[in-house]
């Protein structure tokens, strides 16, 4: 049983045991999985990094950034310095960056396994790109006519290529403090980290983004990405805003796990899904300012999303994408989604042509009745957020097949 699994599993011992006074079960998982309905609510314990079945290792200590003549003072330019010590940094050893600002005018692009970037805390070791995408890598018009693919794509530090074993963490990722111009699909493409090319078995731990147009990229072909321990600040100028970047991450990818986050700014699509590969993702304890969860297409499938807080509540399915109607999803799980309002349930976007099907929801703080089987076999649970048992399906799916192998 390695570290991280054994962590989630106490969490979920814990949390049952808090909420035990409640004993408010869902028919289709019961107290502690005796009713499991699993031609409903798929196994989502394979998400993330070596498929949930090993912890995130401790990488050694490998060269310091400042040994190639980077310098944390917020003035110098390091991206040289930086993409020297990339280059002499050893297979499974972490790229020390010590405490300071790091001003970066480049991208930085990490295409050999086993290569983690590791400062020393966040708000003590900050990277701070002055550049976007689009400025350094103009797409406007080039391939879409009045858009930038950029704007839901790419990253200024990108692992890219068919790789493994490559994280970034203990950090901060900070972008000059502007205004965000809109959904105009011309950003400055502060895009912050991606994974692409087939990356896979990676990770982002205990990073903060600040005033990025996208925080976290997982492009199609990438999957197994964990990312745990995250924040999202819009920066000061974008805290003024009602709107503070474009996507927050944007998930094109599957089985990923995205957990224990934060998200302090309203994006134009927050928990976004992308593409028919992104499947079996996993979205828990997290919160945010007025989430919503971005079901680009009508494609993607088989996600979770369990133990949220969405905030204000106000636009939960909300949706981008040139599908319609937006807002739809198929296939999916939402367990234990908490909001200061009521909000509605998934088939809230329905018209006559298209409906929402094949949903499973419970515990969603809402005024509605249950509905167990509509005539679009959605599953419509009604229990109060506060009162469901287990709150958290992925860390109770967790126990459940941890005490299962020792039956």
């Amino acid at each position: 049983m390695n570290f991280s699994k054994t962590f989630a599993l106490l969490l979920a011992a814990c949390f049952t045991f808090y909420n035990s006074h409640a004993q408010t079960y869902s028919a289709l998982w019961g107290k502690a999985g005796e009713h499991w309905n699993r031609e409903r609510i798929p196994d989502f314990t394979t998400a993330g990094y070596k498929s949930g079945k090993a912890a995130i290792p401790i990488l050694a200590k490998g060269v310091s950034v400042t040994a190639f003549g980077a310098k944390g003072d917020g003035i110098t330019d390091n991206t040289a310095a930086f993409r020297r010590a990339l280059l002499a940094c050893k297979p499974h050893t972490a790229l020390l960056i010590p405490a300071g600002t790091y001003l970066l005018t480049d991208s930085l692009r990490i295409s050999r396994s086993h290569i983690v970037l590791r400062g020393e805390g966040r708000g003590k070791t900050t990277l701070y790109f002055g550049k976007g995408l689009e400025e350094l890598y103009p797409d406007y018009n080039v391939h879409n006519k009045n858009q930038t693919g950029w704007s839901w794509s790419g990253a200024l530090l990108l692992f890219d290529g068919d790789i493994t074993g490559n994280g970034i963490e203990d950090l901060s990722i900070r972008f000059p403090d502007s205004l965000y111009e809109g959904h105009n699909f011309h950003e400055r493409a502060y895009n912050a980290v991606g994974f692409s090319g087939k990356a896979h078995d990676g990770w982002l731990q205990r990073v903060e983004f600040i005033g990025a147009d996208m925080g976290l990229w997982i492009e199609k072909s990438a999957h197994h990405i964990t990312a745990q321990d995250w924040s999202i600040e819009p920066g000061p100028r974008r805290a003024a805003q009602n709107i503070s970047g474009h996507h927050a991450v944007n998930i094109y990818g599957g089985h990923n796990l995205l957990q224990y986050f934060t998200i302090n700014a309203r994006y134009v699509h927050d928990l976004s899904v992308e593409s028919d590969a992104s499947v079996y993702n996993v979205f828990h304890s997290g919160r945010g300012k007025d989430l919503c969860i971005d079901h680009h297409n009508h494609a993607q499938s088989n996600n979770l999303f369990t133990d949220l807080h969405m905030g204000k509540g106000t636009r939960p399915y909300t949706s981008g994408g040139n599908t319609t109607p937006r807002g739809l999803s198929f296939h999916e799980t939402y367990w234990h989604i908490d909001a200061d309002t009521a909000m509605d349930y998934c088939d809230k976007y329905n018209t006559p042509a298209k409906h929402s099907a094949n949903n499973v929801q419970v515990g969603i703080k809402t005024n509605r009745a249950s509905v167990p089987g509509d005539a679009d076999n959605n599953w419509f649970e009604t229990i109060a957020p506060a009162a469901l048992v287990p709150a958290n399906l992925y860390l109770a799916q967790l126990q459940f097949l941890h005490l299962a192998h020792y039956r």
